[in-house]
């Protein structure tokens, strides 16, 4: 089988949690393994980025947050362009993990949130002032 069938079946069996053809799949397939760590980690670097402006901005405010500007830092800061609709998903997976919360005034780290700002700005942008 080609690994573009291997992939679009593998794909099909992750979106049904079908966690015994999962295992399966990927004992017949290590490289699928290092594919889906790829993706994952592409995720969570975008999940950090998201969570780094959001952390620029309240310090910049002094509190929550409003999704136009973490946009707006991450823009202006990072140099990223998503819609704020991009922002709210990444924003409401992000609340899944507790590492943000959402109150009526917007957006707030979470303090495991804070850990993770603190740890993607000093690795990413140590030689940088915000």
């Amino acid at each position: 089988m080609a690994k573009k069938k291997i992939r679009e079946e593998f794909d099909g069996a992750f979106k049904n949690g079908d966690e015994k053809k999962i295992k399966k799949m990927l004992e017949k397939n290590p490289w699928l393994q290092s594919e889906i760590s790829s993706s994952m980690d592409a995720g969570m670097t975008e999940q950090n980025r998201i969570i780094a402006a959001l952390g620029v901005m309240e310090d910049e405010l002094g509190g929550a947050v409003p999704i136009d500007e973490i946009a707006f830092s991450l823009r202006v800061d990072f140099n990223i362009r998503k819609t704020e609709a991009e922002v709210h998903d990444i924003l409401t997976e992000v609340e899944r993990l507790n590492l943000v919360r959402r109150d009526s005034n917007g957006w707030s780290l979470t303090n495991e949130g804070g850990k993770i700002c603190d740890e993607f700005l000093n690795s990413k942008l140590g030689k940088f002032e915000l």
